[in-house]
């Protein structure tokens, strides 16, 4: 994988089995767009992205003989097609969302089966292994180097796990690893977790870290004064040894699974999961938890959760039965802090939904939000 810019992949003959990747040196030496690509990226605005080329006659085919129908919502996707200069966001079902005009695409027979199989195969290029803590530190072994990638910036540097035995306390290996992290983090060191990808021996794993350094140093002249912590699945904090639930919900985003993560989640869950994507500053994390990108809340409260420094929960949630039910509506109480402001106290109603038992719930609406 690159750390920075675009994987462009091609695909060459017939079979997946084909598919390679090589990076993009920045945008002056970038060749021209291809006519068709699938592209695979964790946020509309990644600057990590995985690309692959296709046959733009196939594709522009396709989409001539697909049926279309209007659709005012947009799907909240990671995949997107581009054929002829014109991109088209996957929804779940793999209808092709065209935004422009309001349109939904379903792609017949083996052009729907191509897109599947593609899709796949760009995925798991793109995001990173699921792997379990004791399976994750058999390959990030003590003293042993490796490379971190952030999903979001594709900016990339080297560490050294210096200790940890519950998740992996590490290092920045030079003053240069220690620049690029901190540019991870807009320059000011946070606790905000951010999904990342950890690269080893050919190996890359699914992992989230914080960009704080705490505790004990060890390696000289790097301008980093302490360590600080990545944690993959399943692994849980020092002190109290329990699994930090914001490290764990990045840890499912640098995988590709949140979608799956979310589908699993109770309404409970979906509600801590609204307060997760404010504290962690994560905008597509709230854009997953709603129905679809337009929602006509979304936008506000993404803007309104920007100048929000943190948000803790007060109250505990009222049990709710919702193991056969299609709406609950969920009252939390919060302090909200931002910045030159006092602290705020505020109720917000979650009012969720899902389409059918089985289907995910999501947010229709958040009563009293921000």
């Amino acid at each position: 994988m690159t750390g920075k810019g675009i994987l462009r992949c091609s695909l060459i003959g017939a079979t997946l089995s084909m598919l390679f990747c090589e990076p993009a040196h920045g945008l002056a030496t970038r060749p021209a767009r291809p006519s068709a690509q699938l592209v695979v990226r964790s946020s509309p605005d990644a600057a990590l992205a995985s690309a692959l080329t296709l046959d733009s006659k196939t594709w522009n085919d396709a989409l001539a003989a697909g049926a279309a129908q209007p659709e005012e919502y947009a799907p909240v996707s990671d995949v997107y097609l581009t054929v002829k200069d014109k991109t088209y966001m996957i929804d779940p079902s793999y209808r092709l969302y065209d935004p422009a005009n309001a349109m939904a695409i379903q792609l017949r027979g083996e052009t729907k089966r191509q897109l599947i199989a593609h899709a796949a195969a760009l995925k798991s290029k793109h995001y990173g292994k699921l792997l379990a803590w004791p399976e994750a530190k058999e390959i990030v072994t003590m003293k042993s180097i490796f490379t971190v990638v952030d999903l979001e910036s594709g900016l990339r540097f080297e560490v050294q796990r210096r200790a940890g035995s519950t998740h992996a306390d590490v290092q920045p290996l030079t003053k240069r690893d220690t620049d690029v992290m901190k540019r991870i983090y807009e320059g000011k060191w946070s606790w905000r977790r951010r999904a990342v990808l950890v690269a080893k021996d050919g190996e890359t794993i699914a992992a989230s870290m914080h960009g704080m350094p705490h505790g004990g140093d060890g390696i000289p002249d790097n301008d980093f004064n302490g360590h600080f912590c990545i944690h993959f699945l399943g692994s849980s904090t020092h002190k109290t040894g329990s699994v930090d639930p914001d490290h764990q919900t990045m840890v499912h985003k640098a995988a590709g699974k949140l979608p799956q993560y979310m589908r699993q989640a109770s309404p409970e869950n979906v509600a801590e999961l609204f307060f997760i994507a404010i504290n962690q500053r994560d905008p597509e994390l709230m854009a997953a938890l709603f129905p679809y990108r337009n929602h006509d809340q979304l936008t506000r409260l993404k803007q309104e959760a920007a100048s929000v420094i943190a948000i803790r929960r007060t109250s505990d949630y009222a049990e709710a039965a919702s193991g056969d039910l299609l709406a609950v509506d969920l009252p939390a109480r919060a302090v909200i802090y931002r910045d030159g402001f006092r602290k705020a106290e505020n109720t917000f109603v979650f009012h969720l939904r899902r389409s059918s038992i089985g289907e995910a719930w999501k947010i229709d609406y958040v009563e009293n939000a921000l």
